[in-house]
């Protein structure tokens, strides 16, 4: 019984330090991410009189063949190039997760202000290359590309 009331009193905690944040998810069923696929994400529920810590979240399975991960991200009318490592050189995947799938987490962007009038929407778009080839059509092993928000403490 002391238990039960253990689990249930940490979910209660966690689902409550949660409400200032908000994470979405883009899931490819069949675990690979053409090129000419972007990905929308739209944030929503923010509160445009605070900041917020955007965090990039990329889950993948063991059979992906790169060390990296490179992504075109359009948000508020800029466009980035991030780079998300995945494994060392040594071929140990960097994310947690358990068996074969693994996510890996990085900052995207800090001290985010949103806009009341512009929608909120994120566009991801996978920019691998290899050797001599321009672009990689299916790259496989990609299973969800995510987005964490959480407001920064006032």
């Amino acid at each position: 019984m002391k238990i039960a009331v253990v689990v249930i009193g940490f979910f209660v905690f966690v689902s409550c330090a949660n409400k200032q944040g908000q994470e979405k998810y883009h899931v490819f069923h069949e675990e690979k991410w053409n090129t000419d696929s972007i990905v929308a994400i739209s944030l929503s529920k923010v509160d445009t009189n605070s900041s917020y810590n955007m965090v990039l979240k990329v889950r993948h399975n063991t059979d992906y063949e790169y060390q990296n991960l490179f992504l075109f991200v359009d948000f508020q009318d800029k466009i980035d190039t991030i780079e998300v490592m995945l494994s060392e050189k040594s071929g140990r995947w960097i994310g947690r997760g358990f068996g074969d799938i693994k996510e890996q987490e990085i900052l995207f962007r800090d001290q985010v202000l949103f806009s009341a009038e512009k929608q909120n929407k994120l566009f991801f778009e996978q920019a691998m290359r290899y050797g001599d080839r321009k672009s990689i059509n299916e790259l496989k092993g990609i299973i969800a590309i995510g987005i964490g928000v959480n407001q920064n403490d006032k």
